[in-house]
Parts: C-alpha cells; structure tokens; sequence
C-alpha cells in the first residue's frame, strides 16, 4: 500500500471522492438490479452520495477561496492510517466483484455492505478532524462526519425495516 501525504485540503479532496465512488457503485448497483425495491433502494443511496460529493466539493471550494497559505501537512503515522482506510473506503473491487462474490444478492446485502462503508468513511473523517490544526477545516469535518452519521442511521432504519 502507497503512504498518501495528506493535508486538510487534500483530505477534503479525497473526501469529496469517497462521495463520488459510492455514487458510482450505487449507479453500477442499479444497472445489475434494474427494477424493484433493490433498484429503487440504490437509487435513492446514489441519490445521497451525489449530494454529499457536491457539498462536500462546495465546501472545498469555499474554503480553497480563503487564505491559501501553505498549510502543514500531517505526520507519517497518520498519513499511513488514512492512507490504509481511504483504500478500503472507495468500495474495493467495485459492484460486479461483490456481486461475483455473491455479496450483493438481496436488498439487506446492499444495505449490510453500505453500513460497512459509511463506518469506514465516519473513521476516515473522524481521524482527520483529529489531525487538522485548522479551525475552519475543523468545522467542515465535524460537518461531515455529522451528515455522514445521519446516512448510517438512515441506513440502519431501512435495514431494519428489511428483516
């Protein structure tokens, strides 16, 4: 595994990403369902990972057109932890593997497998709130990682509600 540098601008970016994959698995989720409650289920989970992408893209925007003096990167041993949880974060292997794998069968595989990535994604921000010196980045990852817990909790109900 390659040790990414990040800074609080760079784990933003890569937030943003994170965001922008998951839309991507729901879409290639949703061409394997191509109807009924798994197709509609992975629609509105694309639906979600599209807004927080574009959100989470605005908030970089906003925060780029601050003060952009050069900010301090993080240590090594965080570096490799976020390093080793953003590549586990980005759905590994994608749809058609999970489904080759027989892991996405049912309504409550795909929403199992979305918990399981929402959880990583939470850990992911957390530690880079933990990181940042930064007051403003702060804020956005506290903000992210709020929006991020609603997800899981919204997706823990609809699990429930699969039993």
């Amino acid at each position: 595994m390659a040790i990414h540098q990040f800074s609080d601008r760079e784990a933003l970016r890569i937030a943003a990403q994170i965001e922008r994959k998951g839309e991507r698995f729901y879409r290639m989720a949703q061409g394997v369902a191509k109807e009924g409650p798994a197709y509609n289920l992975m629609e509105m989970l694309r639906q979600q990972e599209e807004a927080h992408a574009q959100r989470f893209e605005a908030m970089l925007e906003r925060l780029c057109a601050q003060d952009e003096e050069d900010e301090e990167g993080y240590d090594m041993e965080a570096n490799a932890f976020l390093s080793a949880i953003a590549s586990e974060v980005v759905f590994p292997g994608g749809v058609l593997a999970s489904l080759m794998n027989r892991q996405l069968e049912t309504v409550r595989d795909v929403l199992m497998h979305a918990i399981g990535s929402e959880k990583d994604s939470i850990l992911f921000y957390m530690e880079m709130l933990m990181e940042t010196k930064d007051a403003s980045f702060a804020s956005v990852f506290r903000e992210i990682i709020n929006e991020e817990k609603r997800h899981l909790c919204d997706l823990q109900r609809l699990l429930e509600k699969t039993k």
